[in-house]
């Protein structure tokens, strides 16, 4: 193990330290800090040492478990050879649909609680938990502090200066309930660029759907979240045209909330016409969108139970049928009852 890791004797003294039965280890600290290194192995040692581990990935933009833009638990169980097998599937998965935490914080502290619930469902005795190096400016700090709180680890390990966490860590140096450590980048840590992050998540989305299958997802078979979208009564053909004349653009569909209209249309319309629309139908809010921004969109198909069943691509959004064609593993989209909206789609190779 030690040849893996390249010999670092302070991991090698913190891991003595944490590494036990129904322990909570989150790691925290800047991008290219070595903190999903650190992360495996710590895992790696809790299996030889006989511990059932639950590594949650919540490093939503450079994911090693599930896809890009979501955050991923596996188990690993003794006995098996270190350095454990990792072929990057997820046990569980929780979708954020992005793969920057900014403007995502709910999703993200949402669901890292969530895949640390599905650790514990799985009776794994010690678990560990990856972070994104999104640290520094303000909505950063109140999203380490506020995942910190919601899942009361039993260590806190940050990787980098001291003086670099201090916002973050200041107010927890002297409870009882957590012990805060500190450890230096692994000085044979290589900063990576955009573009080889930018690879990582090709490679890893592509992985992801390499088995996919198009499916197609009526529109009376989903509702939407995250979405104003496939939450309101559809528009009739009628309606239809009525918002055509309206607009004077071409209105594909549109639903009908409480004084709320949601539309997509062929171009972006005004801020005057949308005032006009609102004057018009008496209505209190207007939501518009165009055609483009649904194609190779990613989103998550929910199930009854309320778990992800797939991450999916909609590669069609095909309003004359009233349904929607998506990429997904085999098999999945008939039991979707609820699609996930992310923001992030898939860049036309």
């Amino acid at each position: 193990m030690n040849a893996t890791y390249q010999l670092n004797h302070e991991w090698e003294q913190l891991a003595r330290r944490v590494v036990a039965a129904q322990q909570l280890v989150l790691v925290i600290g800047s991008s290219d800090a070595g903190k999903s290194t650190f992360c495996r192995f710590l895992a790696d040692v809790a299996v030889a040492e006989g511990l059932k581990v639950g590594f949650v990935d919540a490093d939503i933009g450079q994911s090693e478990i599930g896809p890009p833009t979501t955050i991923g638990l596996k188990c690993f169980a003794p006995p098996m050879e270190t350095p454990i097998e990792r072929d990057g599937r997820a046990d569980a998965l929780y979708f954020v649909g992005a793969v920057s935490p900014r403007r995502n914080l709910l999703e993200v502290v949402t669901g890292t609680r969530r895949m640390v619930d599905a650790a514990r469902d799985a009776e794994c005795d010690f678990i560990v938990v990856d972070t994104t190096g999104y640290v520094h400016d303000n909505a950063a700090i109140v999203l380490k502090q506020h995942k910190i709180e919601l899942l009361q680890p039993n260590h806190l390990v940050c990787i980098g200066r001291s003086t670099e966490l201090e916002q973050i860590t200041a107010g927890y140096s002297q409870q009882r309930w957590l012990a805060v450590h500190h450890l230096l980048p692994h000085p044979r840590v290589r900063s990576k660029s955009n573009k080889a992050r930018a690879r990582h998540r090709k490679s890893r989305l592509s992985a992801y759907f390499a088995d996919s299958t198009v499916q197609q997802v009526p529109f009376d078979q989903i509702r939407g979240v995250r979405t104003p979208f496939f939450i309101g009564r559809i528009a009739n053909e009628k309606e239809l045209e009525i918002l055509t004349r309206l607009t004077e653009t071409g209105v594909h569909h549109a639903e009908w909330g409480n004084r709320t209209l949601c539309l997509i249309a062929s171009v972006h319309l005004s801020k005057a016409a949308i005032a006009s629309l609102k004057n018009y139908l008496s209505l209190e809010r207007v939501t518009t969108e165009v055609r483009a921004a649904f194609t190779n969109r990613l989103v998550g198909l929910i199930g009854t139970s309320g778990d992800i069943l797939s991450v999916g691509i909609i590669e069609v959004f095909d309003f004359q049928k009233r349904e929607l064609s998506i990429r997904c593993k085999p098999g999945v989209a008939k039991d979707a009852c609820t699609l996930q909206f992310g923001d992030y789609r898939i860049e036309a190779s």
